[in-house]
């Protein structure tokens, strides 16, 4: 059998030849272009998006345990009594041989005064003088369960003065007394006071009664050097301050002056959260009824 002669000007394509692999660097550098790119695509996304999202979520974070420590805006009726607050340029002073303390606006235009000339406390020592209750003392408790509408928002880290009546759990948020510094409330039938003393930030609860006859207690707009609030009972006009070492609450000007309001029992401060988990069917203070007048005694 005959071979066919060979064509030397056949194509090469014809016949071709393979190629030679491709090298090894191309690929890399191929690899390392895309991841760049992705990079850079990562890079502008989070830019773009992630650090946005990362801030809202630090913020939400904040936001939760702002939220676990803080109290509601919406406690009710606490806000000030401004009508009272007019401040005299002087607030105590003698006149006719009397010693005389500023106590309020009276009518607008004939001012009351407190006649101190025979008080057990220095008039000196006091600061303040807004007049009665320009703080505005809780006269008529509003109180919740821990579902309640305001309750309900109180953080569980928010510190509450809580204290067992006969009548059942109470807790006192430390915010909303520091506001009003009194709260006249009740255990059954048995009238009580919440008193908050801002400089030594205690909290007290005396049984106030005086014979047998319950006293509403008000600010009267003053304190002393050490920020103890210096209150009023509503019907005598007299003046209480609390003894230092929270045995009493005691009259030191009036008529009443001398009697002594004992402390009715220890009031334990504590993290809302906890007073609740141990005591489930707790009120809670969340305001004032404003629609009822101050109380005439």
């Amino acid at each position: 059998m005959s071979q066919e002669p060979h064509d030397p000007n056949a194509k090469a394509s014809e016949n071709p030849s393979p190629k030679p692999p491709e090298k090894k660097s191309s690929t890399v550098v191929r690899v390392a272009v895309t991841v760049g790119v992705l990079g850079v695509g990562l890079l502008l996304l989070w830019t773009l998006v992630g650090e946005e999202l990362y801030e809202q979520v630090q913020e939400y974070r904040a936001a939760v345990v702002d939220l676990d420590e803080s109290a509601p805006v919406g406690y009710l009726g606490l806000n000030y009594r401004k009508e009272y607050n007019a401040r005299p340029p002087r607030f105590h002073f003698e006149e006719d041989g009397k010693k005389l303390l500023w106590a309020s606006i009276g009518d607008g235009e004939t001012p009351d005064y407190y006649d101190v000339t025979e008080a057990e406390f220095d008039p000196q020592v006091l600061q303040g003088g807004f007049g009665r209750d320009s703080i505005p003392g809780v006269d008529y408790p509003i109180l919740e369960p821990p579902d309640g509408e305001v309750a309900s928002n109180i953080g569980r880290k928010n510190e509450v003065a809580g204290v067992e009546l006969d009548e059942g759990p109470r807790a006192y948020p430390i915010g909303a007394i520091q506001k009003v510094e009194v709260v006249n409330d009740l255990d059954g039938e048995i009238p009580i006071a919440v008193v908050y003393a801002r400089g030594p930030d205690t909290v007290r609860v005396y049984r106030r009664e005086v014979d047998g006859q319950p006293v509403t207690l008000g600010t009267s707009g003053y304190a002393t050097g050490e920020k103890v609030p210096m209150l009023y009972d509503r019907k005598t006009k007299s003046l209480w301050l609390p003894e230092g070492d929270g045995g009493a609450l005691i009259c030191v000007n009036g008529e009443h002056v001398g009697i002594r309001l004992a402390e009715y029992m220890e009031a334990e401060r504590l993290p809302w959260g906890e007073w609740i988990g141990r005591h489930p069917d707790s009120l809670v203070l969340v305001g004032n009824d404003r629609d009822r007048p101050i109380p005439a005694e």
